[in-house]
């Protein structure tokens, strides 16, 4: 029986959070234990059609649950209520506890989707691995295809990371910004969710991180890595990157991921595949075959006489700079989304700094930025119409940017539909 289910097995278990990872928790122990009561909690009411030895308990109490020997959290629950954390689990922490030792677990505000995916085509062609976590693979999902020479990428977000007490042998820390103020309450205690990827690592492990995030605490190897300061392990400039002592220079034609924000992402991801046995060779040769996510400065094509690009996964001001940057001719740019109370001070200066001939704001967080921006802008109403906005007055040939630097909940069900509807409008005539 495996580990996870000797763990499980004659407890009384609570699945807090009957999402998709909740679910997944719910198919593994019923395919191990398909007697074993267990008890449903979500905020929601959900759909009870085949289960079986279930209570649920949902509505505003849903989580009154110490009685209870282990509850299994999803990821991003606001605990609302004074839990034991000893009996508080999660997939993530369950399958660090067992599979830690062969997994590389990889956080970061921004860029982490990226960076595993891209590590993943790398590996892939000369190891046996797999993809999971954040990225949408539930990680009990795969647990069937994974053997003691498996490598795991882990794509590790802050509600993942939240309540851990494990860690993974390779641990990334890629960047820290503002982010998630809605459901931590304070950037202190954002930051300490994401510190998580390190807290529970011994000397024998190794951790990537950002310099600047560097810590006294972190017992691991560490290996630093910058975009602004040359002394760290892993250095890049905007045409090559440096790599301990390994000087790289990308061509053009080896990647369409644009910026040098996702050159830094290459050059973790190289040092990566370098010490788990993949040269750079081998490895520059797989990045130019990989095709970059969806919605993350996807180049959508040309329309209206105009260049679209889709940057919907841009949620904060930073990567929308650095989209800006990695696109410097661009004529229209469009923000604005969920006001989660973040600083848009550097996202202002830039701009100020840094004119774009037309800026279309909309929604909540466009608002806030029409009361602090000294450049001219045009308001719109949705995304629709902001789309259509650029349709006529981007000057012909021109680049048209969706960077929201917002989330988009409370408009759209996530940045990926965001991004969708983005890409529909511009086909429209």
């Amino acid at each position: 029986m495996p580990p996870i289910i000797e763990e499980l097995k004659g407890r009384r278990v609570a699945i807090l959070g009957f999402g998709r990872e909740g679910r997944s928790t719910y198919r593994y122990l019923r395919r191990y234990l398909p007697d074993q009561p267990l008890t449903i909690a979500d905020l929601h009411p959900i759909d009870e059609e085949g289960l079986d030895h279930v209570q649920v308990i949902i509505g505003e109490d849903y989580q009154k649950l110490n009685d209870y020997d282990v509850i299994m959290k999803s990821p991003g629950i606001v605990m609302q209520e004074a839990i034991d954390l000893q009996k508080l689990n999660s997939q993530s922490n369950l399958f660090l506890k067992y599979y830690g030792h062969q997994t590389i677990g990889i956080t970061g505000t921004k860029g982490k989707s990226t960076t595993c995916s891209l590590l993943y085509h790398i590996l892939k062609q000369q190891r046996n691995c797999v993809l999971l976590g954040n990225i949408g693979k539930p990680a009990f999902d795969q647990l069937d295809v994974i053997d003691e020479e498996t490598l795991i990428v882990y794509e590790c977000s802050c509600h993942q990371l939240e309540y851990i007490r494990h860690a993974p042998h390779w641990a990334v820390f890629l960047n820290l910004y503002e982010e998630h103020l809605d459901h931590y309450g304070s950037f202190k205690s954002y930051q300490r969710a994401k510190e998580n990827i390190w807290r529970k690592q011994r000397a024998q492990d190794y951790l990537i991180c950002e310099k600047s995030l560097v810590n006294v605490d972190m017992k691991a190897t560490q290996i630093t890595a910058s975009m602004s300061d040359e002394s760290a392990d892993i250095y890049v400039k905007s045409e090559y990157v440096r790599i301990l002592q390994d000087e790289i220079e990308l061509k053009p034609w080896q990647t369409t991921l644009l910026g040098k924000h996702n050159l830094y992402d290459i050059a973790i991801d190289l040092y990566l595949a370098k010490q788990l046995g993949i040269d750079y060779a081998n490895s520059l040769a797989a990045l130019t075959t990989f095709q970059p996510l969806p919605h993350r400065l996807q180049y959508v094509g040309y329309f209206h006489h105009l260049h679209w690009y889709d940057d919907s996964i841009s949620t904060i001001c930073e990567t929308t700079i650095q989209a800006l940057q990695s696109l410097p001719q661009t004529n229209t740019l469009l923000l604005g989304g969920m006001d989660r109370g973040i600083d848009y001070t550097p996202l202002v200066h830039y701009l100020n700094e840094h004119p774009i001939d037309h800026v279309v704001l909309m929604y909540d967080s466009g608002n806030v930025l029409a009361q602090q921006l000294e450049i001219p802008f045009t308001m719109a109403a949705d995304l629709c119409e902001a789309v259509n906005i650029a349709k006529h007055v981007s000057a012909v040939e021109g680049i048209v940017l969706l960077s929201p630097a917002a989330a988009s909940y409370g408009f759209f069900k996530n940045f990926e539909e965001r991004g969708d509807c983005f890409q529909a409008y511009i086909r429209e005539s």
